[in-house]
């Protein structure tokens, strides 16, 4: 009898043992739950912030702005460094916003790793969750838009810098043809109003080779002329310039020429006399006076 009042009183010992280790099991898995859902919470609460901020960070970035932005919608103004700036902070907020959203992944495995009899507070947690991660999802749609946006103008600045540079260029070539076609053309018309004239008696006009006797004569047969030469050098003549030079000097004024060229003294001044000699310095009334030709001979009598 004794020796089963003995067996009953060990069995409840036993009992009571197993009890209380069940008891300090279960408090600290309610330890360890709790514990969990205090740090799931304070994340809750970090990520809100964190939203807060990315959104501040976003909206403050100079000419950007949460809401998405076309680029027909925004002037391409501002300096490369400018938009440099604003494309890192950009990218940084993408960055964060993508560290983010890792956060919250890990947070939903924590959370579907809690207990069941934390039904209703696990909801709750995962609805702040999805209604972060879509914050997250709609703030990093328009900070691509944005990266994108400046992207496009850096890319557009670009393209347009070139062409500046190459009708920069062009427009050089283009300076540089046209001063050589001036050039060309001035040459081509002040050597068109270049003209020549010598005056002298005819032996120096012959001597000079600007004068040639043509023609025959025998006793009182034929006769003899002094003709221009055929190939007039015009360095054996001064030279002028018919749109400039009107007055013609002689060495003597005093004494008479005669013009041996086919210019017709009609076009000069007082100077001319009735038989058709010139006498003193020639008066040119007109430029159409060189019409006959680039050479005026004078012969002195």
């Amino acid at each position: 009898m004794r020796k089963i009042i003995m067996a009953l009183v060990a069995a409840g010992a036993l009992a009571g043992c197993v009890s209380k280790k069940r008891y300090d099991d279960l408090v600290l898995e309610q330890q360890r739950v709790s514990e969990q859902k205090d740090s799931l919470v304070n994340d809750v609460l970090a990520t809100t912030q964190m939203m807060a901020d990315i959104n501040s960070d976003l909206a403050a970035v100079k000419g950007l702005g949460v809401s998405p932005v076309s680029s027909s919608d925004r002037p391409l103004t501002g300096k490369a460094e400018d938009r440099a700036v604003m494309l890192g902070k950009v990218r940084e907020v993408i960055a964060r916003l993508n560290a983010a959203e890792e956060q919250i992944t890990a947070g939903k495995k924590r959370i579907s790793a809690m207990s069941a009899s934390y039904g209703a507070e696990k909801k709750k947690m995962n609805e702040q969750l999805d209604a972060f991660q879509k914050t997250i999802n709609d703030l990093k749609a328009s900070a691509e838009q944005q990266e994108a946006l400046i992207t496009q103008q850096k890319q557009q600045i670009t393209t347009l810098a070139g062409r500046v540079d190459t009708l920069t260029q062009e427009s050089a070539v283009l300076s540089t043809e046209k001063a050589a076609v001036r050039d060309t053309l001035t040459h081509v018309v002040d050597v068109d109003n270049t003209v020549y004239y010598a005056v002298g008696t005819k032996d120096e006009l012959v001597k000079r080779g600007i004068l040639v006797p043509e023609g025959s004569k025998f006793l009182v047969f034929g006769s003899r002329t002094l003709e221009p030469a055929r190939d007039l050098k015009p360095e054996l003549f001064q030279r002028l310039d018919r749109r400039r030079d009107t007055v013609l000097t002689v060495p003597e004024p005093n004494k008479e020429y005669k013009i041996i060229t086919r210019q017709s003294p009609t076009y000069l001044g007082a100077s001319l006399l009735q038989d058709g000699k010139v006498k003193g310095d020639l008066h040119v009334a007109s430029p159409a006076f060189w019409d006959a030709g680039k050479y005026l001979i004078l012969v002195r009598d």
